[in-house]
């Protein structure tokens, strides 16, 4: 008797992803417990609790450590309670799962009457039902459709494991009970992959051996659909309920198993039945996805043994995308790779495999689960085309547009090509195959832990060290570990300068002064002249109340002129202090670059002013000439300074 296995069984990508979930949050510290059975299988139950994953009914149960919700998923009260109780929460829900309950979450909200079709005490469907606040109305059968009254808009989404033939023949009714209908087809394609697979075996085989937990529904349909076929079928959860009776006569016989069925008890089904003499069993059909070991590696192709009568050989161009220059770029002698069986017959004795087939089949999957979750991936960039970057992931062809290759707009992509890239999916179509990659969004991610990270750690005052990254008009930004922060011009020098590059140039490494930290708004101020002493200071102290010093206009205002002093030291002369008669403006007086003797007032060091007087300048210059010219004169001559500079004492008074 000859024996095949369906080409899709066993778990589907939600179950396992829950399972090793569960797995993965083992800690010997923390007690673990999944809300419900994680799956409807009692071997892999019995497993988990055995590891240490206990299983509860309800939340209350749970007085501390993790929870794992299951992959049928929970309401989102659920979440609330969890979060009430201090849990930590494990979300395994199926990602096809999520989807269902957003879809009716979204009809919902947009005014439908939802319709959830589905079997109304399923857990997923009642994780469903939770998310519409219990106002959807769960369909099973034609008989419940019929029943439902007429509303002007009505929304469906389906349990993820319901059969699509009943799934249609429901919704076909449905049309007649509304003005407008709404389709949200939820139906996980794992399921009808599986049960399509599960029919097509059935018909080729005497009998079909579904393995599958006695409470799993999907398993309950498979053994379904096999039946209909008109050919036997047995529902077991175990290798020990196999009855050799069921054997007798039979020529061949076909395996499939449930969502829920661990390869390990798929395994021990049929070795039991090969203990029970049935011998000769065939796993090699075309279209099927099977395990070998690589065995012989050439320029062009690859020799792959996966225990059938001939060894299964891979062309270069059915190994990976893009297509390598030879097969030793890919894959080694001893290596275990997946292939999908092409050609199980071929003319010359060989068996046709694709190892690329293979990986896009399951590749598809692991895209869209990293959408969901929004996890990285590695990619490769292969070319430049127009608008961005080609990649390949898992064997794909991605494409990164050109606005999201980096944080900036990068000119030229040309230099990415061979790189090996971080990205995030940020559109994945299965249908039409179109996988959309974002380097940009994670190195944002990327940017804005570190951000949140160096924020905690600033000080205003602190000295920090970093790289000039970009000049402007108004200033230098400066790149401190990550984040980028600005140098106003005023704070680039205790000079007055016109543009950042009279003090820095882009790469230049300097040490600045923190003036300002805001993380909220992700802004940082620096400072590069508050590193010294402001040199005003020192200058000033050269000078002297009295004084009478030579200097230069700098420039005019209404209300006076500014006289430099020294480099970097200004001084304000008042417009009553330009001349002895009435001024209207500074320019009857002076020009700027124009040489002037002021005396110095007063100094302000808290302000740093200088109040100068260019008329009282003038006077003690003349009185320094009066006096050397009553020095030269006789006592006789009877001449005094009040007859010829009273008007000057008099104002000095």
């Amino acid at each position: 008797m000859k024996i095949f296995l369906a080409e899709h069984r066993g778990f589907c990508y939600g179950v396992k992803r829950a399972v090793d979930m569960a797995i993965s949050s083992l800690d010997l510290n923390c007690p673990v417990h999944t809300l419900g059975p994680i799956i409807h299988n009692p071997q892999m139950i019995s497993h988990l609790n055995e590891l240490g994953i206990s299983t509860v009914d309800k939340l209350e149960e749970i007085i501390a450590g993790k929870v794992i919700i299951r992959s049928h998923g929970v309401g989102p009260d659920i979440y609330d309670q969890a979060e009430s109780k201090q849990l930590q929460v494990v979300d395994a829900t199926c990602p096809h799962v999520k989807k269902a309950q957003q879809a009716a979450h979204n009809l919902l909200l947009a005014g439908y009457k939802v319709v959830i079709v589905g079997e109304p005490h399923h857990p997923e469907v009642q994780s469903i039902l939770a998310w519409t606040n219990q106002a959807a109305s769960v369909v099973e059968t034609l008989a419940e459709a019929e029943a439902l009254p007429y509303y002007s808009r009505l929304g469906v989404v389906a349990q993820t494991t319901f059969a699509a033939d009943r799934f249609q023949a429901i919704v076909t009714i449905l049309q007649a009970k509304c003005q407008e209908l709404k389709i949200e087809r939820t139906i996980c394609t794992a399921t009808d992959l599986r049960q399509q697979a599960a029919i097509n075996l059935a018909q080729k085989v005497d009998i079909m051996i579904v393995v599958g937990g006695k409470n799993s529904a999907n398993t309950a349909r498979l053994a379904s659909v096999c039946q209909d076929t008109g050919k036997a079928a047995y529902h077991i959860e175990s290798a020990n309920e196999l009855q050799p009776e069921w054997f007798t006569g039979v020529q061949t016989a076909g395996i499939t198993a449930g969502a829920s069925t661990p390869d390990w008890v798929i395994k021990e089904v049929y070795e039991k039945m090969e203990a029970l003499n049935m011998t000769d069993i065939t796993k090699v059909e075309n279209g099927s996805i099977i395990e070998g070991t690589v065995v012989g590696v050439r320029h062009d192709e690859v020799f792959v043994d996966i225990g059938y009568k001939a060894e299964g050989v891979i062309p270069l161009s059915e190994l990976a995308y893009p297509a390598p220059q030879t097969a030793t770029e890919i894959v080694s002698v001893g290596q275990v790779i997946e292939v999908l069986v092409l050609d199980a017959d071929s003319a010359d004795g060989q068996v046709k495999l694709s190892k690329i087939q293979a990986d896009r089949i399951t590749a598809w999957d692991k895209l869209e689960q990293a959408l969901t979750d929004k996890l990285p991936l590695e990619t490769k960039i292969t070319e430049v085309v127009k608008g961005g970057l080609v990649s390949s992931v898992f064997g794909i062809r991605g494409f990164i547009p050109a606005s999201h290759v980096d944080l900036r707009f990068v000119e030229d992509l040309q230099p990415f090509v061979g790189q090996t890239v971080q990205v995030i999916p940020i559109e994945i179509d299965r249908e039409k195959q179109k996988a959309v990659l974002s380097r940009k969004q994670l190195l944002a991610q990327e940017r804005a832990v570190k951000e949140k990270e160096l924020f905690a750690t600033l000080a205003v005052g602190q000295n920090i060290t970093g790289k000039v990254s970009r000049l402007t008009n108004f200033g230098a930004f400066v790149d401190v570990g990550g984040i980028d922060g600005l140098i106003h011009i005023s704070d680039l020098s205790w000079q007055r300068v016109k543009t950042p590059q009279e003090v820095v140039n882009v790469g230049d490494e300097v040490t600045v002064v923190v003036l300002k930290v805001d993380p909220e708004a992700k802004k940082l101020a620096l400072s590069l002249k508050d590193l010294e002493r402001d040199p005003w200071y020192a200058t000033v102290e050269t000078l002297a109340v009295g004084t009478v010093l030579t200097g230069t206009v700098s420039k005019l205002a209404k209300f006076g002129a500014f006289v430099e002093l020294k480099k970097g030291i200004e001084g304000l002369v008042h417009i009553s202090e330009m001349a002895e008669r009435r001024v209207a403006s500074p320019e009857e007086v002076v020009s700027a670059g124009q040489q002037v003797a002021v005396k110095i007032l007063a100094i302000d060091k808290e302000n740093k002013r200088i109040a100068l007087s260019i008329v009282q300048a003038e006077q003690d210059k003349e009185r320094a000439e009066f006096s050397d010219y009553l020095s030269t004169q006789a006592p006789s001559s009877g001449v005094t300074l009040g007859d010829k500079f009273g008007h000057l004492f008099k104002r000095e008074d």
